[in-house]
């Protein structure tokens, strides 16, 4: 049983689209505007999934900055995990820029079935994370329903890529301080956040903290999973492949062939993400 904590799909027609929607949102621009991205539905999401031998799989938003392309692809993530029960965990997007219709369409997910909320990506949002009063409302709703939500980490060094970002560590520190008892995903391995676990002020506020491996081959040497396990322990860690930006077949061969135990490599391919998504399986 493998659950994939980090996947990305969009509507059929976006993608027929997509000179269109380049115009009409940052993110959709600074994402997919190269020749070469990827996107894809929620059919060949689930053709992948079967043939990596996947279970199941949380699909993420994107952090649109335009709030009607938000609810749009809410909708299409809700709608294709309601069509494949089991398969596909919905976790919305939030506009946390957009004011109160941004609560709105955060709470109409959440009363829509919605797992968790994210991928937020506030360098392309516009947004302030450590503004406790633009996030606190949609942190009670995750608190209230015990759901986790997925933030976009990016490292401060290291190459350039698409949808990089610039949000920095402090920033998503404080963001952790000011919602402790929230369970957080911070995608990309936090952006080399796990080296500060090792101070213990660190590791107590990062209680209700999770790292997953979105994208790891493109960032990472293999020997991230077993040195992330000395960080931070197995029970931190989620497998995610950022999935259609890479094969989800690459990263687990990533973490199939490390130094780990069979059951540190399961509770991180499936059982941490199991416990953090209500009704999985």
């Amino acid at each position: 049983m493998t659950i994939d904590c980090h996947t990305h799909i969009l509507p059929p027609d976006i993608i027929k689209k997509k000179d269109q929607y380049l115009k009409k949102d940052s993110t959709f621009e600074a994402l997919f505007s190269s020749k070469n991205s990827v996107m894809v539905t929620a059919e060949t999401l689930i053709n992948e999934l079967d043939q990596s031998g996947i279970s199941s799989a949380v699909v993420l938003g994107m952090g649109w900055q335009d709030t009607g392309l938000n609810s749009y692809v809410n909708d299409y993530i809700l709608e294709s995990s309601s069509q494949n029960p089991f398969r596909l965990y919905p976790f919305t997007g939030i506009n946390p820029a957009s004011g109160k219709a941004g609560i709105k369409e955060a709470e109409r997910c959440a009363n829509l079935g919605s797992h968790g909320f994210g991928e937020i990506h506030p360098s392309f949002q516009k947004f302030n994370l450590n503004d406790k009063s633009i996030m606190e409302n949609y942190m009670s709703i995750l608190e209230y329903k015990n759901l986790p939500i997925t933030i976009h980490c990016s490292e401060p060094v290291g190459h350039n890529y698409p949808g990089k970002g610039t949000v920095n560590l402090k920033t998503i520190e404080d963001f952790v301080i000011d919602f402790p008892e929230n369970k957080i995903i911070l995608g990309h391995w936090g952006g080399g956040l796990p080296f500060y676990e090792l101070m213990p002020e660190v590791k107590l506020a990062f209680k209700n903290v999770y790292y997953d491996s979105a994208a790891s081959p493109f960032l990472y040497s293999p020997d991230v999973f077993s040195i992330m396990a000395q960080l931070v322990d197995t029970k931190k860690m989620l497998f995610g492949s950022d999935y259609p930006v890479i094969k989800q077949d690459r990263v687990l061969i990533q973490l199939e062939n490390s130094s780990l135990s069979e059951s540190q490599k399961l509770a991180i391919q499936h059982t941490n993400m199991k416990n953090l998504i209500p009704g999985s399986n």
